[in-house]
């Protein structure tokens, strides 16, 4: 057994000395080799992968130009009055005058009603008056004839002061009389329903013949009007002291746009702004008026209302493709005069419809590189693409940070272009940011 150990120890010793002089022996070699071909040894410090090639891009000059400041939102079309026309009597449809869903003017007579016993009660009122005044003519006369005999003592004082007071008092019915004429003849005119402003009329709930009261809770028709027409919108508060600033140089323009339309704007004045913010949402109510001419607007439609506080006419602009994110903020990739990049840190002020305002890091002229950031790297050599065109933005951001509507495509080509722009930022060395 003892033999069987030093065998084995025996062929260890031999084997690793075997492989030690085998390695030795390749590594001069291959020294010599590289002498011999003139290669310089290898540095630790391995060049960037791709750093001897241009890197093809697209790039765009910064441009200065007027962008507006605007608030994207979604409104809801609101008719500045809605009237829901009732009976005031008691009586029965007798006409209709309109259809449903037609425009009618002021005064136009939508319904009238059966007059007949309004007309009896006006005619009993009339008949009422003419038999008190009679009445109070006879008393008058009483009264002038007791005078004369009340001063010959032929009557006593006390039936002179009874005539008196009956004169008195058919004076007071005749005026009652007066009175219920008055209220017969409004009753009366209450049987001929009219429009009482421009509008559009709505279902109509009575027919011909319909039995109404001036207690139903139910309305004939709703009377709507169209124009002009008001559109309501909620705004974040942190935007209350610009409107109101903006509010003092002028009036704002409102701009609403149907959704699944064919593009087609409506364009009005902000004519409103809630006395309260809402502590619940944070945001407060505005409304915009639009003089709706060809009732575009329909009341109770969702639009895309765009409220433009002023215009910035020379704003330092690029595209907002051109932006990336990096753990340090912002930045972008600016083309110097040997066509190579370096990254710029940037504060973006605002967006608008795919361009990003620029508050500092840009000069305007400067190109920066809207394209191909996902290969670049401080010091990177760059050529311009052949007919290469920055892609489409996914839709830019609203005045208040939040993105305009677009299609689930753009925004996941707009999330993946952000990704590799963090990626390109992550590999490239942690001071360039």
């Amino acid at each position: 057994m003892r033999r069987f150990f030093l065998v084995l120890l025996l062929a260890a010793v031999i084997g690793g000395g075997g492989y030690y002089w085998y390695a030795t022996h390749n590594a001069g070699a291959d020294g010599k080799t590289a002498a011999a071909d003139g290669q310089k040894p290898q540095s630790k410090t391995a060049a960037p992968a791709g750093a001897g090639r241009a890197v093809p891009v697209v790039t765009q000059t910064v441009a200065v130009q007027a962008v507006p400041e605007q608030i994207v939102t979604i409104g809801s079309v609101q008719p500045i009055a809605a009237i829901a026309i009732k009976a005031r009597v008691d009586s029965a449809v007798e006409t209709v005058n309109f259809i449903e869903g037609q425009e009618v003017k002021t005064g136009d007579t939508l319904f009238t009603l059966d007059s007949r016993s309004l007309d009896a009660q006006l005619r009993q009122a009339q008949a009422n008056l003419e038999r008190d005044r009679a009445n109070l003519e006879k008393a008058k006369g009483d009264v002038k004839r007791y005078a004369e005999l009340v001063r010959t003592s032929a009557i006593s004082r006390t039936t002179y002061d009874a005539a008196v007071a009956t004169a008195d008092a058919l004076e007071g019915t005749v005026k009652a009389d007066l009175a219920a004429i008055e209220a017969a003849k409004v009753s009366l005119s209450f049987t001929r329903i009219t429009a009482p402003m421009d509008g559009r009329t709505g279902t109509v709930a009575a027919k011909v013949g319909t039995m109404v009261r001036a207690a139903d809770t139910n309305p004939l028709v709703t009377l709507t009007q169209l124009r002009p027409i008001n559109v309501s919108f909620n705004v974040p508060e942190k935007h209350l002291p610009a409107i109101r600033a903006a509010m003092a140089s002028g009036s704002l323009s409102v701009t609403a746009t149907i959704a699944g339309g064919h593009g087609e704007k409506a364009e009005g004045k902000l004519s409103f702004v809630d006395s309260q913010v809402d502590q619940q949402t944070g945001t407060i109510l505005v409304k915009g008026e639009f003089p709706n001419a060809d009732t575009r607007l329909w009341p109770g439609q969702f639009v895309d209302t765009v409220l433009t506080l002023r215009i910035e006419q020379n704003a330092l602009t690029i595209a907002d493709l051109a932006v990336q994110t990096g753990q340090k903020g912002r930045f972008v990739y600016v083309v110097k005069a040997d066509e190579t990049v370096e990254v710029r840190p940037v504060t973006v002020e605002r967006s608008h419809g795919g361009l990003s305002v620029v508050a500092s890091g840009l000069k305007a002229g400067e190109r920066v590189v809207v394209d191909g950031q996902s290969r670049l790297f401080p010091g990177a050599k760059i050529t311009e693409k052949t007919g290469g065109k920055p892609a489409a933005p996914s839709g830019g951001e609203t005045a208040e940070g939040g993105r305009q509507q677009g299609s689930a495509t753009q925004d996941a080509a707009a999330r993946s272009t952000v990704t590799n722009g963090q990626s390109a930022e992550g590999k490239s060395s942690g001071g360039a940011t």
